[in-house]
C-alpha cells in the first residue's frame, strides 16, 4: 500500500469575511508527482501558503506523515521535511549563486549534509556549478528558477511544492526543468507542481488536481484523465460553470 505523506482533509480558508478555499481534501503518495492546476484566482497559492503555515485555516487539518501539523509556523514545517519554491523564484539578486544556495541549507539536518546537497544540485543543475561565484542577478529566467529548485533542496526535503515554475519560461527551458524534477523525484523526493497549463501537467505528472473557485472540482491520474474535461473545467465551462 502506497504511504501518504501529505494529506490535506476539509479545509476551509478566509480571508476576513471572504472565503478563498472551501472544503479542499487532497492526498499526495510519498514519491509521486502531482499537480495542482488551476486558472489565476482558483486560490491555488492561498491553499499552499495555508499548507506552508502562512495562513492559518478556519476549519479542516493538514498531516504530514501522520502527523498534524495545521497551524505549526513555516520554520517548523521546513524543519520537518517540507519546502516550497514561491512563484517568481524569489531569490537574492545581490548574492552569488552558491551563496544563494547555502541560504537553503539552514534547518539542523540540512546543515549536516551540505556538502552532499551542494554536489547535488551541480550534479542536476551543472549550470549552477558553472556559474557558482556570479551574482544571481545575472541568470536567466530559466537559471533563477533552476537555483530556487536547487536552494530548496538544500534544505533536504522529502517534499517540494513548486508555484507556477514555468511561468514566464520558453517551452524548451520548461522541457528540461521538468525532466530535472522527474530525476529529483526518482532520488526519493516528493513533488507537489502548481501549474496552469493543463496539457503539461498531464503529460508530467503522475496525479492531478483540478482546482475552480477555491475548490477541488476533478481529480484521477494524470494518464485517466480527459483532457477535454479538465480544460472545461479550469475555464469552468459546462458542469464546472
Amino acid at each position: 500500500m502506497s504511504e501518504i505523506i501529505l494529506e490535506v482533509s476539509n479545509l476551509d480558508v478566509f480571508y476576513g469575511d471572504l472565503q478563498a478555499i472551501h472544503d479542499v481534501s487532497l492526498k499526495i503518495e510519498k514519491g509521486s508527482m502531482v499537480s495542482l492546476i488551476g486558472a489565476n484566482g482558483a486560490g491555488k497559492s492561498t491553499l499552499l501558503t495555508t499548507i506552508m503555515g502562512v495562513n492559518k485555516p478556519k476549519n479542516g487539518k493538514i498531516f504530514w506523515k501522520g502527523q498534524d501539523i495545521t497551524g505549526l509556523s513555516t520554520n517548523k514545517i521546513v524543519s520537518r521535511g517540507l519546502t516550497l519554491t514561491p512563484e517568481g523564484s524569489h531569490i537574492f539578486e545581490d548574492m552569488t549563486v552558491r551563496e544563494n544556495l547555502q541560504v537553503g541549507s539552514w534547518t539542523n539536518k540540512s546543515r549536516e549534509a551540505k556538502a552532499d546537497a551542494e554536489e547535488k544540485v551541480y550534479d542536476i543543475f551543472p549550470v549552477l556549478k558553472e556559474k557558482r561565484t556570479q551574482l544571481a542577478s545575472f541568470l536567466s529566467g530559466g537559471q533563477r528558477q533552476m537555483l530556487a529548485i536547487g536552494r530548496a533542496i538544500m534544505a533536504s526535503p522529502e517534499m517540494i511544492i513548486c508555484d507556477e515554475i514555468s511561468l514566464g519560461l520558453a517551452p524548451v527551458v520548461i522541457k528540461d526543468i521538468y525532466a530535472s524534477l522527474r530525476k529529483i523525484c526518482e532520488s526519493g523526493v516528493t513533488f507537489l507542481l502548481v501549474e496552469q497549463e493543463v496539457k503539461r501537467c498531464l503529460k508530467y505528472t503522475d496525479y492531478g488536481y483540478v482546482m475552480v473557485k477555491g475548490g477541488i472540482v476533478m481529480e484521477g491520474k494524470c494518464s485517466e484523465l480527459p483532457e477535454d474535461k479538465v480544460s472545461d473545467a479550469y475555464f469552468g465551462i459546462g458542469e464546472f460553470a
